[in-house]
């Protein structure tokens, strides 16, 4: 009786030991499974936001790549317009002064005439009356529309330079900062996945 209860008392403690070790064992599954499950959701939550991240990279390389090519092209047509403003400026202040030179001269000439003996025989007449002065009161009115002309060139290139120079700064402000989105994005891309 005593083995028998001995044994008894063994199997008892063994199969208390038992049961302990499968609950303690059947709780750690239980919170394995708690955990995996939670870390496939993660993952799924992080593929997804790779893939927004991804899309939003294209998107921002698409619109930068426009934003430069629009940008190329407005500069060119920036440096062609100050291009030929200061071609028209330069040739409408070498207009004006060929003829302040002009009309100075024409101002002061002197005649010079040369008469034929047979047009002096004939009695005939040249149509000229001393020499030639030019036009001189109109000549103002003339130089004044060129120098009216002469600033709206100078006003054009000045207004031209600083359309360039602000769109300049404001592309090279928006590049730097898509440059760093993007940088951004992918690196939380590349952490994600």
């Amino acid at each position: 009786a005593t083995a028998e209860a001995t044994k008894k008392g063994f199997c008892d403690t063994e199969l208390g030991k038992a049961e302990k070790d499968r609950d303690f064992r059947l709780q750690e599954t239980s919170k394995l499974d708690a955990e995996l499950k939670s870390l496939n959701l993660k993952a799924e939550e992080l593929a997804e936001e790779a893939r927004l991240l991804g899309d939003a990279v294209k998107g921002l390389r698409s619109d930068l790549g426009e934003a430069t090519t629009a940008r190329d092209e407005e500069k060119a047509e920036n440096v062609k317009t100050m291009k030929l403003s200061k071609e028209g400026y330069l040739a409408v202040k070498e207009a004006i002064a060929v003829l302040k030179t002009f009309y100075a001269r024409a101002g002061r000439a002197k005649a010079f005439v040369q008469f034929s003996p047979i047009d002096e025989a004939a009695g005939s007449d040249a149509g000229f009356e001393g020499a030639y002065k030019g036009k001189q009161e109109r000549s103002k009115g003339i130089i004044g529309m060129l120098e009216v002309i002469i600033s709206d060139f100078d006003r054009t290139n000045r207004k031209t330079e600083e359309a360039e120079a602000k769109s300049h700064s404001e592309f090279v402000d928006f590049d730097r900062t898509a440059r760093s989105d993007i940088s951004g994005k992918e690196t939380k891309k590349a952490l994600d996945e």
